[in-house]
C-alpha cells in the first residue's frame, strides 16, 4: 500500500482535522481513525516532506522542513476554518503541541499517541528498525511486523546510505527538548496516549505531560510505540470516537 497523504475538503465546513505521523511514519497510521471522523469536517492526513520515498529521499530532508511544512499548513487551515484538531503520534505531536501553542485560538484539541517528551530506546527497537530498513521481517512477529508497517522509507540494502540520517535524530532530540520546555504553554484540551512497553519512549515523558493540567493521560498497557494490542487498540479507537464527539455540537 502506498504511503499517500489523504485530503478531504468539505465545503462550508467549520471544522478541519489533522493528522500528523511521526519520523519515518506514514498516513497510514490513522487509517482506522479517518472512518470515525464526522462526514462534515475537513480532514488533511499529511505526509512529511521525504517520507514515502527512498533512503536518499530522506536523507535530504530536515526537522527545519517538517516544521515549515506543518506551520504553513496550519496557517492556511487557520484562515478556512473556526475549529482546527490534531491528531498526532511520536515526533509529531511535537509539532502538534507547538502548533496548539502559536494558533491558541483556532486549536480546540489535541489527540496524541506516544508523546516523546524522553527517550528511551531499548534493544528490541534498533532490532526491528533493521529487520524493516533491510526488509526482512518476519511475518510471525507481530510487533517487527507493525514497525515495517509504520516505516515509509523503500528498505535499502546499502548500510552506509543511512549514515546520513543521523543529523535527523539530533534534530529529533533538540525539537523534544524545546517542547519539554513549552509544554505547559499549551492552552486546549488534550488527550494523551502513552503506551507501557514502549521501545522508543520513555515512562519519563509522563512527568513531563503533567506539567500541563488540561492534558489527560491515559496508559495502553500492553502496547508499544507501532504495535497495538487488540484489546488496547479497540480503546484508542472508542476514545478518538468520544473525543471527536466533544466538538460535533
Amino acid at each position: 500500500m502506498a504511503h499517500e497523504p489523504y485530503i478531504r475538503e468539505i465545503a462550508g465546513s467549520d471544522t478541519v482535522i489533522l493528522f500528523v505521523h511521526g519520523i519515518m511514519g506514514t498516513p497510514r497510521h490513522f487509517c482506522d481513525f479517518l472512518p470515525l471522523v464526522p462526514a462534515s469536517w475537513s480532514v488533511y492526513n499529511i505526509l512529511l516532506d521525504g517520507h514515502g520515498k527512498t533512503v536518499q529521499d530522506f536523507s535530504h530532508t530536515s526537522m527545519e522542513k517538517w516544521k515549515t511544512q506543518v506551520s504553513g499548513l496550519m496557517d492556511h487551515l487557520a484562515q478556512r476554518y473556526d475549529r482546527i484538531l490534531i491528531a498526532a503520534h511520536s515526533m509529531g505531536t511535537l509539532f502538534a503541541i507547538s502548533e496548539a501553542i502559536e494558533h491558541g485560538g483556532k486549536v480546540r484539541g489535541l489527540f496524541l499517541l506516544a508523546v516523546p517528551l524522553k527517550v528511551a530506546v531499548k534493544p528490541s527497537a534498533v532490532i526491528n528498525s533493521m529487520k524493516a530498513a533491510f526488509d526482512c521481517v518476519p511475518e510471525d512477529d507481530a510487533v517487527a511486523v507493525a514497525a515495517r508497517d509504520a516505516y515509509s522509507i523503500a528498505p535499502s540494502r546499502k548500510a552506509w546510505s543511512y549514515v546520513r540520517w543521523i543529523p535527523h535524530y539530533l534534530e529529533l532530540l533538540q525539537e523534544i527538548k524545546k517542547t519539554r520546555e513549552r509544554i505547559s504553554l499549551a492552552s486546549v484540551p488534550c488527550c494523551a496516549f502513552q503506551s507501557e512497553k514502549d521501545e522508543l519512549v520513555s515512562k519519563g515523558s509522563i512527568k513531563y505531560l503533567r506539567r500541563n493540567e488540561r492534558i489527560e493521560i491515559s496508559a495502553l498497557r500492553k502496547s508499544g510505540h507501532f504495535y497495538y494490542d487488540p484489546e488496547d487498540y479497540a480503546y484508542l479507537l472508542e476514545c478518538f470516537q468520544l473525543f471527536v464527539g466533544q466538538y460535533m455540537v
